[in-house]
């Protein structure tokens, strides 16, 4: 049995679904192939996607950020956080080694945990991150010169991220220079299968309405300007864990659908998000119109943005109309924008797989 310790980033459901297409295509060239999934992220998203034999662990393996909903970062809640998990770092990366001893694990795959690389570098096990980010990157512009604790935690995220074999750095990647060695690979993008299921008979709406899937990723909305989606006349509006249980017209909850969510984002209109890696690279993938609502204070946002645009029709919603509800002009208006010329890069999944094999 060929095992791969697979540690995984649960801020948000981006990091895992960028590694599915890949886990699912190794598992198509390593007959004898066994994922550990070491991570927080619940065991229904891996039960949807994931295709090889796998067992979950729930382990923390890093912080990411702590935010208040998916637009807002908690600077001071994410340092203490960090504080936190950083207590007592030789022990955890001790016991994180001796539980990859005990699995007998061929390579470790981080994304992007520096617990994971420090402790696989310690039993010499192969090590490779897969990712678009690093947390050292996305620390960066918040550390405070008058907090010493931050300047150490961030050397501590670097030093263990030095330990990797190599980066395999997905498109478009920001740069890491923590890493040693850094692979360069087209986008990582879900495999789309014909559909089965017709999401217009499923919502019971007809031709000449609009279906508009909002997907600001896995950390849930915790408010939304329903009452004026609710007199959006020609507009139907999809939301996962809506923050209310009140019913209002035209707002329907994702979970009362029994479709596929790749499917729901196949067959809306238009995709409303933040800029995160998942919903950019399929949205753009399936030729879909894209309302964004920008952070302005995370690592890969612009990269995002720029590949938007690039290769796919983009339009920003500001943060003030998101909020008010003020939304009809853009939604409108991203339906006219034309296609580019320039298609976006094929997939890398095939280019990491080969480079993952050259482990095993």
């Amino acid at each position: 049995m060929t095992v791969v310790w697979c540690s995984i980033s649960a801020h948000g459901f981006g990091h895992a679904a960028q590694l599915m297409p890949i886990l699912n295509e190794l598992g198509e060239v390593i007959d004898d192939l066994h994922v550990i999934l070491r991570t927080q992220v619940p065991v229904d998203f891996f039960q949807r996607h994931l295709q090889v034999s796998w067992e979950l662990q729930d382990a923390q393996q890093d912080v990411g950020c702590v935010q208040r909903g998916p637009l807002d970062i908690d600077v001071a809640a994410t340092w203490e956080a960090y504080t936190k998990f950083h207590t007592d770092w030789e022990h955890k990366v001790e016991a994180e080694a001796r539980a990859i001893r005990s699995a007998r694990a061929n390579l470790v795959i981080s994304n992007i945990s520096p617990l994971a690389v420090a402790a696989a570098a310690q039993t010499k096990c192969p090590v490779v991150g897969i990712a678009s980010l690093s947390w050292d990157r996305v620390l960066e512009p918040f550390v405070q010169a008058d907090a010493p604790n931050h300047r150490s935690i961030l050397d501590t995220i670097r030093n263990s991220y030095a330990l990797a074999d190599t980066l395999i750095r997905l498109h478009p990647g920001i740069e890491m220079p923590a890493f040693r060695s850094t692979v360069d690979v087209g986008p990582s993008a879900p495999l789309r299968k014909p559909n089965a299921h017709d999401l217009r008979k499923c919502l019971g709406v007809g031709d000449h309405e609009l279906i508009v899937l909002i997907a600001f990723g896995g950390v849930p909305l915790n408010r939304l300007p329903l009452v004026q989606m609710a007199a959006m006349a020609g507009f139907q509006f999809l939301v996962s864990e809506l923050p209310t249980s009140a019913a209002y017209a035209r707002v329907h909850r994702v979970e009362d659908l029994a479709m596929p969510f790749g499917e729901i984002s196949q067959q809306a209109n238009i995709i409303m998000t933040k800029p995160g890696y998942g919903t950019v690279i399929a949205a753009v993938q399936d030729e879909k119109a894209l309302v964004y609502v920008r952070r302005r204070n995370f690592i890969d946002e612009q990269s995002l943005v720029n590949y938007t645009h690039r290769h796919g029709r983009g339009m920003e919603l500001s943060r003030d109309d998101f909020e008010s509800g003020n939304w009809e002009a853009t939604l409108r208006a991203v339906l006219t924008v034309a296609v580019p010329s320039e298609a976006p890069p094929s997939t890398g999944t095939s280019a990491v797989v080969r480079q993952l094999k050259s482990y095993l």
